[in-house]
This record gives structure tokens, C-alpha cells and sequence, in this order.
């Protein structure tokens, strides 16, 4: 029958592009989102978990229930738990604090096990500690095998094979500027690979959150606040300095602008992303569409929606707790009739 899918993981990919008119009403470009939230594990990190565990099949030749592990942060790991599930891999997944109880519970129910680690590392954060305790860990479980989506070709060949290649065919070839959120540097390296080469002329802006390590020239570390946008280290899939060879401009942003960014795209055009999506569109409009004039396009990779963060970035009493300040946030308000 036509259009009907054997496994979840055929869903993967071939995301949704939407022009955002009321968004960017003020500007001259014309400005797009590609929605990798509607991927069937809800981020682009399908698209990565599902290249990281074929590639894990050809060269580790996996047999039914052996074991991945994998560090994660939330999206990730909700990915490979979804493939795992299907394919009949047991999955370790070496989460923090940081990650939504929500998203954990996801996991779970996908059959993953999670070990969490606690403590922070000496750069505020946690990803230092998960290293520690996946040394540990291997120790413990020596015929598991790793997949560190930190230093991945499979990542990056997965988007590059696939998101890229998707892109180019929905802009029909004609893209000016690109915006990506840096996170681990599958999706923005496999991109701009593929657009470095098929149309050299689109400049590739990469964002991160201020206090991130990720990329070369950074600021150093400092507390950060938005999953899934920068890192407690140098991700080796950037490749340090070799970054510049596909990337033009590096933008810093604030969880503050980015939080804000994403209610006002919420309320807008009713499309709710996670803050790194709020990172890509704040910088496309506020400062990428200046660059360019009337006929132009502009494109922002949204990684994730934004319902994942309802008790964290989206949340009152959480932003405050956190000393962030989003005015624009608002909440709805239940309003109780007499009887």
C-alpha cells in the first residue's frame, strides 16, 4: 500500500519548510524554518541516531540485544532508544540533571537505561563528569559499545547525506543564507558540507549560547542555560580551525533573547520550538536579514519543539530560579467558573 512505512524509522527525514510571514513581516528576505521537530522521535537527532547505529552495525557487526552506550543531553538519546527499540539493541544512556524529566521518562518507556550522573565539572556543567563516569562504566560492561556523538563521522554523514541534500531540493538550489545551532556538530557540519559544495554561494552562520566551548574563539566557560545549543568541550566534529572552511559567520547568543525569541515565533506563527530553535530564528531575524534585500532566503534549522521545556526555559518559576529575565513569556491562565 502507498505511503505506508514498515518501521518508525522510515519516518525519519523529509521534514516539513515553512515560510514565517508574520515573523519576519518587518524584514526584506524571506525568511523559512525547517521543522526537524516532526521527526518521529521529535528532534533531528533521529536523523544522527539512526546513522550512528548502521554505522555501529557495519563495523561492530551488532547482534540482537547486545548493549550501545551513548552520553546525551535529551534528544539524542530519546533517538537512539526509538532505533534501539527497533532494531533490538539494549541502550545505555549516561544522562544529568539537565535533561527534562519528561524526556527521561521517554526514554524509559522506550526501553532505555539511564545512568545519571550529578556532580559538575570544573566548567559548570556536566559533560566533563559523564566522560568520568563512561570510563567507569565501559570498565563494567567492556562488550558494550560507545558511540560518542561528540567525534561521530557517522553524524555528520548522516545530515549530509540527508537534511542537506533535503534542503537544497525544497529552496529549488536558491538559498542565500543558512542559520544552525552548533550543539554537537553533526547537523551543522553535515549541512554545510553539503552546501559548501552544491551551492558555495549561501553563507553558513553557526550559533552557539554564550560560555560554550564548542567552537574555536569562544569566550571561555560560563553558565549556560538552552539544551541542546553548545558545549562543555570541543566537539571533535567541528574540527577546531578547519571549521572556518565551511562556515562564515559564528554568533553568540544569550538564553534570555533566545527564550524570547521562541514566544514571539510561538505566537506568531504557532510554531513552539526549544531555545536553540529560539537561538536560530532570534539571529536570522535580528541580525542575518540585514545582510541581505528583497528576494532573498533565509533559512533557520529548528532542531526541536518546544514542548519538551514546559518545566525548564518555558517555565516562570524555573527562569527565575535561574536569575533569567523573559518578559515576553507569557502563560495562559485557567479561569474557574461559579457553579
Amino acid at each position: 500500500m502507498r505511503n505506508i512505512h514498515t518501521s518508525v524509522l522510515e519516518a525519519i527525514g523529509e521534514t516539513p519548510m515553512i515560510q514565517l510571514e508574520r515573523f519576519g513581516e518587518r524584514v526584506e528576505p524571506t525568511l523559512l524554518a525547517k521543522l526537524e521537530f516532526t521527526n518521529p522521535g521529535g528532534s533531528m537527532k533521529d536523523r544522527a541516531a539512526l546513522g550512528m547505529v548502521e554505522w555501529a552495525e557495519r563495523e561492530h557487526a551488532l547482534q540482537p540485544q547486545d548493549e550501545i552506550i551513548v552520553s546525551t543531553s535529551g534528544n539524542l538519546g530519546l533517538g537512539m532508544a526509538m532505533v534501539c527499540a527497533v532494531k533490538g539493541y539494549r541502550l545505555t544512556c549516561l544522562v544529568d540533571p539537565k535533561v527534562n524529566p519528561s524526556t527521561e521518562r521517554c526514554m524509559q518507556l522506550l526501553g532505555a537505561e539511564l545512568v545519571k550522573v550529578d556532580e559538575q565539572d570544573h566548567t559548570g556543567g556536566y559533560h566533563l563528569s559523564r566522560l568520568d563516569r563512561l570510563e567507569s562504566l565501559q570498565k563494567e560492561r567492556p562488550r558494550a559499545v560507545y558511540l560518542d556523538q561528540y567525534d561521530c563521522q557517522a553524524a555528520i554523514d548522516a545530515h549530509r547525506t540527508t537534511t542537506g541534500p533535503e534542503i537544497f531540493a525544497q529552496v529549488e538550489g536558491k538559498l542565500d543564507a543558512i542559520v544552525m545551532a552548533t550543539g554537537t556538530g553533526g547537523s551543522s557540519m553535515g549541512v554545510a558540507q553539503f552546501l559548501r559544495k552544491h551551492s558555495p554561494k549561501t553563507e553558513i552562520w553557526l550559533v552557539d549560547e554564550k560560555g560554550s566551548l564548542a567552537l574555536p574563539d569562544n569566550g571561555g566557560a560560563a553558565p549556560r542555560f538552552l539544551n541542546g545549543l553548545g558545549t562543555s568541550i570541543a566537539p571533535a566534529n567541528f574540527g577546531g580551525a578547519e571549521v572556518h572552511q565551511y562556515v562564515d559567520h559564528i554568533v553568540y547568543v544569550n538564553a534570555e533573547e533566545s527564550i524570547a525569541a521562541a514566544a514571539e515565533l510561538a505566537l506568531s506563527e504557532g510554531i513552539l520550538v526549544g531555545g536553540s530553535g529560539g537561538a536560530v530564528v532570534h539571529v536570522m531575524k535580528n541580525l542575518v536579514a540585514s545582510n541581505f534585500q528583497l528576494g532573498s532566503t533565509i533559512l533557520s534549522l529548528i532542531p526541536d519543539h518546544g514542548s519538551r521545556y514546559t518545566q525548564t526555559q518555558f517555565d516562570p518559576e524555573w527562569l527565575c530560579s535561574m536569575g533569567l529575565d523573559v518578559p515576553s513569556v507569557t502563560y495562559s491562565t485557567v479561569v474557574k467558573q461559579d457553579a
